[in-house]
This record gives C-alpha cells, structure tokens and sequence, in this order.
C-alpha cells in the first residue's frame, strides 16, 4: 500500500487545474471575500494561475465589474481546460489506458473511442447506476489491478486534493503504488470536491496530469 505522504520541500506541487480555480472563485463570490475584480485577481494570484491573473489584470484595469469579470474569466478558464483535455485524450490515442473505478462514468467514457482501455475495480465494492455497468467488465481485486496496472501505459483516477497533496481511496493507492508503476506511465487525475472517509495522501514520483 502506499504510504500516508507530504511533498517534500522543494518537490514541484501537482499542475494547477482551472476547473477547480473557478469553482474556488465561484465559492469566494458567493460568500462575499470577493466583491471586487481586483479580489478574484489576488487570489487568481495566489493559486498560481498565469492566464487567468494577466486575463483578469486586463479587466481590472477596464474597471470591469466583479461579475462580468467572472463570467469573462469563467468562459476562459473552461476554454483552458476542454484544449487540455483535448490534448491530453489525443496522446492517450491508441495506447493501452486502465481507468479505476470508481469515476464518473461520462469521464470514464472519454478514453473508450480513442484507447485501450481497461477498467480497473480493486476494491471489489458494488457499483450502483451507470457504474454498474463498467464494473460488469472490470478487472476485479487489488492483487489483480497491480498486475494489469503494470501493463498500463496510462492511468486515470479520482483523487481529492488539498494544499498541493492528492488524496486517494486506499484501494486506488495500492494500484498506484509508485513502485510498483511502470517506467514513464501516464498519470491522469479527476479531481472531486470533498475528501472521503477512506483516502489517504500518496506522492507520485511521476508527474500527475488533470482532467
């Protein structure tokens, strides 16, 4: 099993996602720390958001109001992120990618047309609704998952993450157990908005991508 961890100082934090930076500027809107565009751009700042701080930059400096600065920034960030995802789907084309369950199942879906792909369910819990479904063809138990892992080329996973560290299922983090990965594989996470009972912090010695 992977071990509990914390980036080390100095290691480089996990990519920044504009999905997750416009739901935190979303949520400041909506409980009011943020009432001015020059708020959205501090903390656009601080997240660590190059585009979007010098997009929202330009719309302070037009005095454009909170608002209309939201819905500008919303629709770049959106745009920021499908080209990623676009990207990130085309260098999975034809390459054998294990998805582990569980994941939203329209995700899960994306990488079906352009891949190889093979679903992963380690910890062998009953899928309800269209994951039921995935989990029909599934490879199924954690000894199983680590062996078909090391096939992967790639590997898509939910994570949670929270100042820089990603939290995982601990069945999902012994499939991805650093050492036990391949060479040069592709990490692919999709970040959901809260924590759960069973995850635990894992560090990858691979760099982690977002969709």
């Amino acid at each position: 099993m992977a071990e509990p961890s914390t980036p080390e100082s100095g290691t480089k934090p996990p990519a920044k996602d504009e999905v997750e930076l416009l739901e935190i500027l979303r949520l400041l809107m909506k409980s009011k720390k943020a009432r001015t565009t020059s708020d959205l751009l501090k903390y656009a700042t601080q997240y660590g958001a190059p585009e979007a701080e010098e997009r929202l930059r330009m719309l302070e400096a037009e005095n454009v109001p909170v608002d209309l600065a939201f819905d500008a920034i919303s629709v770049q960030l959106r745009l920021i992120a499908h080209k990623r995802n676009s990207a990130l789907l085309a260098e999975c084309r034809g390459r054998k990618v294990g998805v582990i369950l569980p994941m939203p199942p329209d995700l899960a879906q994306l990488f079906v047309p352009v891949a190889e792909v093979s679903f992963l369910l380690p910890d062998e819990t009953i899928l309800h609704g269209p994951m039921h479904e995935l989990a029909e063809h599934a490879v199924s138990g954690s000894r199983a998952c680590r062996a078909k892992a090391q096939e992967m080329q790639a590997l898509a996973f939910e994570a949670f993450r929270e100042n820089g560290v990603l939290f995982v299922d601990s069945a999902v983090a012994d499939v991805l157990e650093p050492k036990m990965l391949p060479e040069g594989i592709r990490l692919i996470a999709h970040l959901r908005p809260h924590r759960n009972p069973r995850d635990i912090a894992i560090q990858f010695t691979a760099p982690v991508s977002f969709i």
